[in-house]
This record gives C-alpha cells, structure tokens and sequence, in this order.
C-alpha cells in the first residue's frame, strides 16, 4: 500500500461501513480509532461499536455499546482506556459516563455527573470535554431547567472536573462570559484547556470567542477569536500542540462549510488553511494520534448523512504547507527490512519516527536500499531530508 506525501490535504481511506450517520462519537488508543452511535439519516439513534485499525485500514464491528443509545456525546481516552459520556436519545438526555477497555473489550459503567438540582439538572448533550494529566474536564451543551409549570432549555456555560484518583466529580470556574455553547470545541494542549465557538440554545447566533483554562488556577483567560462564522458543529482535532477545526454551520443566512483552520495556543493565531478535501462537513467524529488526524461521517452540504472517512498528517517537523516538495516514492510498503526511496532530487538523510513521534532511527542515506529490519513490525513515518533543505514525509508498515 503506498501512501502521499504528508503536506496540507486529506486522503480518503476506507468508508466507515456501517449505516451513514451524524453526531457519532470516537476515541483513539494503540493505534485503533473506535466510533460508537450517532443519529441516521432517517432520525434512528444507534449504539453499534467499530474498531478501525490504522496500520491495516481496515474496520470491524465490535459488540455493541451497553448502554442507552445515543448522539452528541463525549468521548475521551484516560489512560489506556476509553471513556464515552453524557449524549441524547429519544428519551431525553443523559448523565452517565462509561469506561471502555480494548485488550478485554469489556464495558463498565463508571461515576457520571452529579444530579443537580430539582430545577437544573445536569444531563445534557452536544457538550464538550478535554483531558488534562488525569482529570477529564467536561461542561457546555444543552440541557434542561424545570419550572413550576414549564421545561426549558438551556445551553451551559459550566464545566467539571472527573479525576480518576477519587473517582467523583467536582465544579469548577465557569465561564467568564456567561455565554451557553453548544455544540462547542474543546481540546487540551501544554496542560492548558481551549474552549470556544458553539452556537446558543436557539441555534441562531454563532459564537466566535475563545477561552483558555488553567486547571492549576481554575481560571480562564479569553483567546483570540475565531475568524470564521462557521463555529457550530466542527470537528476539532490536536496535531503537534496545535488545534485544528474541521467543518462548521453558519446561521443567518444558514449554511455550511468545509473550512479548515489551525490555531496556535504559543503566538495566540489562527491560520486558515486549505479546505477539507471532502467539501461541506458537519456534526462528523475527528480523532487524533500524534501524527495524523482522522475525520468521518457527519453531514453534508445538504444535511444529508455521509460515511466517507479520511486522514489528514503532519509529521513531527513539518508545516502544512511544505513549498515545492516533490514526491517521494518509498517501497515496497508494507516492507520486511528493506526500503528504497525513488525521487528526481537529492535525499541527504532519512528519519523514521513512530506515530508517538519518537525517532527511532536517523540515517544518512545512500543510493539503493535502505535497511530497517531492526525495526519492531508496525506503523512508522519515514522523513526525507533533501539536499536543498526540503522535507518530505511517507507513511509505511514494517512487517515481517
């Protein structure tokens, strides 16, 4: 299997293969990505597992998720084990959190949000959650409050704290704002927090502040604003400590888009960036590894529910917009030990990395093969160095 040179595009793997569908929720860990739920085109909330396995690009369905079935969750990886919460379903809300364990494949259900109040529960959907050492920190989405003689909804402005060494849940700084958001992005990077965009309860005002959350002081800081007005619905995603949004809807005029930007959390930007290869998204599941991002499902550009699947990769070292690489030919791919590289400019050096980023080998390279049988069998990255100071970038598995 050959694959691209990394630079500022998505390349389309293999559709995810169950039914299309919307407001999915995914997790990675070991180099497996799994999606559970989601709403079908035709308003049917599931509850079917996959597993795809990213060296191999293949899919498998899992036995499926034990509890209730539901759209617009959270999920979230602590440790090696994956966590899916809150989310809604034909009978409302809900407050539940679940653990997931890959090598036994074994559910259990764990410490969801506290009840809240008679008048403002806690169960919600289309919230956001971001991890931070051992701790997970979840807030925002839509909920209800009840009256004396009504039922509203709200948007959140709110956020928890679930830490794994105690085992409870406890609240923290709220937004400074005031403002509800749902269907908001948040993301973790540096052991800082990021928080933003989202629309109100009424779905007609896109929200384009930003928030920084520092869980030593509990306490927020506001960020540059998003530039766009497609801000609800995105699919947000963490490449080499940058935050990166996918897709979005605007309100007033309604629409959608494909757009793609990167933000900075050191200088305070964002960049745009060439747009998502796959046009208008919406409402897809995005998850990320060290390198590479991968977004799917959602709707598109007529709010109709897709299944096509994609990779976007950044390897450690390497801009999204690379000038005047020229490609790399590398093979054969998967290799058992030897590699050789085939390109019209002068390679200097090579860097094999694995998907955590770690280099595992650096090597001046000569004309012909190039050994890396000492490698253990799996996904790795392997760097060109050109003579003129490019860079190239082509993903291969090392199997025996």
């Amino acid at each position: 299997m050959m694959f691209s040179v990394a630079s500022a595009q998505w390349v389309q793997r293999p559709n995810f293969p169950g039914v299309s569908r919307a407001k999915a929720t995914s997790f990675t860990i070991n180099g497996k990505i799994y999606v559970m739920g989601g709403v079908t085109n035709n308003s049917i909330i599931l509850n079917d597992f996959w597993e795809y396995d990213i060296a191999t690009a293949t899919w498998t369905q899992k036995p499926n998720f034990p509890g209730p079935e539901r759209y617009g969750a959270v999920s979230f990886v602590l440790g090696n084990l994956g966590y899916i919460a809150t989310g809604g379903n034909d009978f409302g809300y809900l407050d539940d959190m679940w653990q997931y364990d890959p090598t036994t494949g074994i559910w259990l259900q764990k410490t969801g949000l506290p009840v809240g109040s008679a008048q403002h529960e806690n169960q919600r959907v289309e919230a956001f959650a971001f991890v931070i050492g051992n701790s997970v920190y979840l807030g925002g989405g839509q909920g209800f409050v009840f009256g004396a003689n009504s039922t509203n909804n709200i948007a959140f402005y709110d956020l928890w704290e679930f830490s794994t060494a105690t085992n409870s849940w406890t609240p923290k700084a709220t937004i400074p704002d005031f403002l509800g958001r749902n269907m908001s992005v948040a993301a973790a990077v540096n052991n800082k927090g990021y928080v933003g965009l989202g629309t109100d309860i009424n779905q007609t005002v896109n929200r384009q502040s930003f928030w920084e959350y520092d869980p030593v002081a509990d306490a927020w800081t506001m960020k540059a604003d998003f530039p766009g007005n497609y801000t609800t619905d995105t699919g947000p995603f963490v490449l080499n400590n940058n935050i990166y949004i996918t897709g979005g809807v605007r309100f007033s005029p309604i629409g959608t888009s494909g757009q793609f930007y990167r933000y900075d959390p050191v200088t305070d930007t964002w960049t745009q960036l060439p747009a998502f290869n796959g046009g208008a998204i919406v409402g897809h599941f995005t998850c990320a590894t060290a390198t590479s991002a991968f977004a799917g499902g959602g709707y598109n550009g007529s709010f109709t529910t897709r299944n096509d699947f994609w990779e976007y990769t950044t390897a450690t070292g390497l801009n999204d917009h690379t000038p005047d690489n020229e490609a790399a030919a590398v093979f054969p791919n998967p290799t058992s030990g030897e590699l050789y590289i085939q390109s019209s400019k002068n390679i200097a050096s090579i860097q094999v990395t694995d998907p955590e980023g770690k280099i595992i080998l650096n090597r001046t390279y000569k004309n012909g093969s190039t050994d890396i049988s000492e490698v253990q069998d799996g996904i790795y990255f392997v760097k060109i160095f050109f003579a003129d100071g490019e860079t190239a970038v082509q993903r291969i598995v090392k199997a025996d």
